[in-house]
């Protein structure tokens, strides 16, 4: 899955290629002056403060808000709201910022995009233009671009807050235990050692997590653990099965996966959580290590150990 903040980056470029000559010159036809080249790029930025937004753990009370109001500022409108798909098809309304209501005659134009977390649509994005302004032709593709971002985000977010209930699920991540990572790890190895193919492990720990339960609290503490959860599911691939082995260590699981590759997704993984900004907590560093079966051992244990032996 391409990473999170590339999908916002290329939000704000589609935005650009999106208008005309004319429009570049600044000669905006649907009445205003065309955005500055820093204006664009301030966009792409509030996206990318929305996106974290909303990977920021359920328990923090005021992250919606701050997704709503990173959404009002990107795409310059008045009203903004999110919607989640239910498990019945209904859309749900997740949150609203801006005025919805108004008086008779005044009228407002008005967009709904449906948001998708790859061929699943998990929600839905509904816009207000400000009074007396009509959507511009950038504004339009940027919000078109953004909702693949968008969709990513939540539909990350639902998946694990589902999962978080499930029996073999740890209830703070949502993520696999350990358990069941130890058991799909036999499972695979076993394919692995039929067909020949190779199963490579990583493990990453979040480097001094112990500090930050002791400055900011346990509480703190954990939605740090939710949130890298959330940007974990987003920089891995469908396939690749992900759990929290305990305290502040993670566990992924490559299928047909050998050694090289395993450390080349290991580094964009450490990099997506060292780039993630945590509310409070700010950024935090990352150790990884990467073990690949039968290089490194046909044994489960003998396996993982040897990735936590690469910690580095």
């Amino acid at each position: 899955m391409r990473p999170l903040r590339a999908l916002v980056r290329r939000s704000g470029r589609a935005a650009e290629e999106a208008r005309g000559p004319r429009e570049r010159k600044g000669d905006d036809r649907s009445g205003g002056s065309a955005p500055r080249l820093g204006d664009r790029r301030a966009a792409s930025g509030c996206l990318w403060d929305a996106c974290e937004a909303l990977l920021s753990s359920p328990a923090d009370p005021e992250a919606l808000e701050r997704a709503l109001d990173a959404l009002l500022t990107a795409f310059d409108c008045e009203s903004a709201a999110l919607h989640v798909r239910t498990a019945e098809g209904t859309l749900d309304p997740l949150c609203a910022r801006g005025a919805w209501e108004h008086e008779p005659g005044d009228l407002r134009e008005a967009m709904s995009v449906p948001l998708f977390r790859g061929h699943e649509r998990v929600g839905a994005l509904d816009l207000l233009a400000r009074r007396g302004q009509r959507w511009r032709s950038e504004q339009r593709s940027l919000v078109r671009t953004a909702s693949g971002a968008l969709g990513a985000a939540l539909g990350a977010r639902l998946e694990l807050d589902q999962f978080r209930r499930e029996p073999g699920r740890d209830e703070v991540t949502g993520l696999a235990d350990a358990r069941a990572f130890h058991h799909r790890l036999v499972e695979e190895m076993g394919r692995a050692e039929e067909s020949g193919l190779p199963l490579s492990v990583v493990t990453l720990d979040l480097d001094h997590f112990a500090a930050v339960n002791e400055r900011f609290g346990e509480e703190i503490g954990n939605q740090v653990l939710a949130e890298s959860a959330l940007v974990l599911k987003l920089a891995l691939r469908d396939g690749d099965f992900v759990a929290r082995l305990g305290g502040d260590e993670f566990g992924v699981m490559l299928p047909d996966c050998d050694l090289a590759p395993a450390r080349r997704l290991a580094e964009r993984v450490r990099h997506a959580l060292e780039e993630h900004r945590f509310p409070r907590v700010g950024p935090i560093s990352v150790s990884a290590g990467v073990a690949s079966a039968p290089r490194d051992g046909m044994d489960p244990t003998e396996l993982l150990g040897a990735a936590e032996r690469a910690l580095g």
